[in-house]
């Protein structure tokens, strides 16, 4: 049997279930796949041709195509041959041509990413024209904003004000920056979220209490009527509230490049789904955020992740929870010296870098800002280098 279908369930919660019927009885015996590559004019599909073989096949010829007008013409594409005993219910990355074994090498490595770290989505309110809004300027006291639901600019007190850090805000090392800030109306006590009642804010905040009271029938209204009452002010969905406030890595919801940026105060918040937050689990915390940023942010698992992700059009890849969590890490030893040596010339680098990066962002002449570049480059590029030792892989692999 062959089928024109979307691929999108090769990786997949849902489609575990039918990868399994597949692999199991060996069933699966060609796969043309055109990645983010739009085949039918005027829709947004993820395509690919699969052909099933009823009495089973040993192995599976798989196809990438890369360029899909040289495909049409030539039937030109990456390919390899995948064997039978591989293929199984979990995710169907397959990787083929130069650096395949590379790939296929670093995902058997025994640790990934969502073993040694808890990653969380942001804050969800329901009324993001609200909460969140754009920064003007501030004063000692106070700070200015831009409402989109007044479609004017307030001035609020800061105690309730977090900067918020969105997708678009993170691109690896430079600081992440106070765009945006979001009204957060709760007390985190003995981590828990408690809802500040509005009298209080009234009487200890009453800019905010005001500014809240403005937009009171707005937030009332949030999915018919459910929010009327005495937590109007408040969010529908309170996931993840203690967590926001943590020293964390965040990293954008779609890339086109992996990265990581690092929140080293948990000052930053996250903007609901846009954008991921990640921590150390317990027992692993001598890795250190700073080592982690340096693998998320390399060269290496750049290359790596489109074969671990969901392509989306445009070149764009999914890094949410369930792609990153598969992202194969270099765990450090520290009774071994090398290691041990290899984590502090890695650390002292990524320090060296935000602090270049800090230092570019006020440079007063083009110049100094030159210069400054090239001393963020060359640090990079000895990140680089490290993490690619560190994996055992050539430079040249992922150029």
């Amino acid at each position: 049997m062959g089928f024109i279908l979307p691929h999108k369930f090769f990786n997949t919660k849902y489609g575990e279930a039918l990868r399994g019927i597949i692999a199991n009885g060996k069933h699966l015996a060609h796969v043309v796949h055109f990645g983010d590559q739009q085949i039918f004019t005027g829709a947004t599909t993820y395509t690919c041709l699969l052909f099933l073989d009823k009495a089973g096949a040993n192995e599976c010829r798989f196809v990438r195509v890369d360029d899909l007008s040289a495909w049409r013409t030539e039937g030109k594409g990456t390919e390899g041959q995948i064997p039978a005993k591989t293929i199984t219910a979990a995710e169907w990355n397959f990787a083929v041509g130069a650096g395949a074994d590379i790939i296929n090498r670093m995902k058997a490595m025994p640790t990934k990413l969502g073993d040694i770290a808890d990653i969380f989505v942001g804050l969800q309110t329901s009324a993001d024209d609200v909460f969140i809004l754009d920064y003007v300027a501030e004063t000692e006291k106070s700070i200015r904003l831009k409402s989109k639901a007044l479609a004017r600019e307030v001035v609020l007190e800061p105690d309730l004000l977090h900067p918020l850090v969105s997708g678009q805000d993170v691109s690896g090392y430079p600081s992440l920056p106070y765009r945006q800030f979001i009204v957060f109306p709760y007390e985190i006590k003995d981590e828990k979220a408690a809802l500040y009642p509005f009298e209080v804010i009234e009487n200890r905040w009453p800019k905010t209490a005001a500014y809240l009271a403005e937009n009171r029938k707005r937030l009332e209204d949030r999915e018919k009527g459910k929010m009327k009452g005495a937590r109007w002010h408040g969010y529908i969905y309170l996931k993840n509230m203690t967590r926001q406030g943590l020293r964390k890595l965040c990293v954008p919801r779609l890339v086109d490049e992996l990265c990581a940026g690092y929140d080293h105060d948990g000052e930053h918040y996250l903007d609901n789904v846009d954008v991921g937050g990640v921590t150390l689990k317990q027992g692993y915390e001598d890795q250190g955020l700073p080592y982690l940023m340096a693998l998320l942010n390399s060269r290496l698992l750049r290359w790596f992740f489109p074969n671990v992700s969901a392509p989306f059009r445009g070149g764009w890849y999914s890094a949410n929870r369930q792609f990153l969590s598969q992202v194969p890490i270099r765990l450090i030893d520290f009774s071994s010296s090398q290691d041990k040596a290899a984590h502090e010339h890695i650390v002292g680098l990524v320090d060296q870098v935000m602090a270049l990066h800090r230092q570019a962002g006020g440079a007063k002449s083009p110049h100094d800002k030159g210069a400054l570049e090239r001393q963020i480059h060359a640090a990079a590029r000895q990140i680089d280098d490290a993490v690619d030792a560190l994996y055992g892989v050539g430079r040249e692999t992922v150029r």
